[in-house]
């Protein structure tokens, strides 16, 4: 999907990534997935990647409607966490994978975040000019699984053809479900 970049306005959180970075396949937490989609939203994707990004509890809490006492909690958990998750692309030859982030602070008792994206993610979130998706951050915020925003990821691809079409099989890799879910009803109930 090609957007047009100069309607996101300076109030407007737009997520903008390359299509193949919305085509990997991650694991994440909701919470993982909420930080990460919080901090890309502070990109500006026509331009050189920011370091650090920073985010805090009460953005964080505003944003997706969580108590403040509970968004220190999963910022703190998140920021931890995240620095521990990886991607998987495979580009017709090379299967390859790398990190989020190379570099996190969490200030305790701050509520503050601060993301260093790796060299290998940067290609995905900045410098776009075709091939990626934009969506507002707003959009996602009330989803509750990260099965959920992964789908809403996956059909915005394709909302300008509206058809998308990928093998059952696919999908379980994309979302790296491993042996959950291997019953179709289970999938089709739990992930879908």
């Amino acid at each position: 999907m090609k957007c047009d970049l100069a309607e996101s306005g300076p109030s407007k959180k737009n997520v903008t990534k390359s299509n193949d970075l919305v085509k990997a396949a991650y694991k994440l937490t909701l919470n993982e997935q909420r930080l990460l989609l919080a901090a890309i939203s502070q990109i500006d994707p026509r331009k050189p990647m920011p370091r650090p990004i920073s985010i805090t509890a009460p953005d964080f809490s505003e944003q997706y409607g969580i108590p403040l006492k509970h968004a220190y909690e999963a910022l703190k958990e998140a920021t931890s966490s995240l620095y521990e998750r990886d991607i998987k692309t495979y580009d017709g030859r090379y299967k390859s994978r790398f990190r989020w982030v190379d570099r996190v602070d969490y200030m305790d008792g701050g509520g503050e975040t601060k993301l260093y994206f790796t060299v290998h993610v940067q290609p995905y979130l900045v410098h776009l000019n075709k091939s990626f998706t934009t969506y507002e951050l707003k959009r996602i915020a009330d989803l509750s699984s990260t099965h959920s925003i992964r789908l809403f990821e996956l059909l915005q691809q394709f909302k300008s053809t509206g058809f998308y079409t990928i093998s059952v099989e696919g999908f379980r890799e994309l979302l790296e479900l491993g042996p959950s879910y291997e019953r179709y009803s289970n999938l089709k109930l739990k992930v879908l």
